[in-house]
Order: structure tokens, then sequence, then C-alpha cells
């Protein structure tokens, strides 16, 4: 598989290797996901990164999924 580096240090695979995002706490994550924004899931699992895509802007937020989980407690 080929694989390279975005600026957030992170390996994508080559069919998603244009993908980049800013990371964001996970208060501002769940802001994102319950506003009026149109968004898209755009997750990295690999690198234990949950995302949202913004379908108007393209802009990409990313956060850490183990931080997002302790978020909710």
């Amino acid at each position: 598989m080929d694989t390279t580096f975005n600026s957030l240090g992170l390996m994508l695979s080559s069919h998603n290797r244009n993908v980049e995002g800013r990371l964001v706490e996970p208060t501002e994550f769940f802001r994102l996901m319950v506003s009026h924004r149109r968004m898209e899931r755009v997750d990295r699992r690999e690198a234990r990164l949950r995302g949202l895509r913004d379908l108007d802007t393209g802009e990409v937020f990313l956060t850490d999924e183990r931080r997002l989980l302790d978020a909710r407690r």
C-alpha cells in the first residue's frame, strides 16, 4: 500500500492522501456535530481520530477518539 504523511503527521493511504484537517478539542467536536452545518464523517480509524468534513467549505475537523470518549463521561 502506498502511504504518505499529511501536515498533521498522519499516515494516509493513497486513496485519501489529500485529506488534511484541524485538531479540535472534544467539546468543539460535539458542538460541530450538533450544529446546522452540513457535515459528513471522515474518521481516521488507523490513527484513532474521529473526523467531520464541512460539505460547504471542505474544512476537516479531527479529534482523538480516546479523548472524545472521556469527555462524554
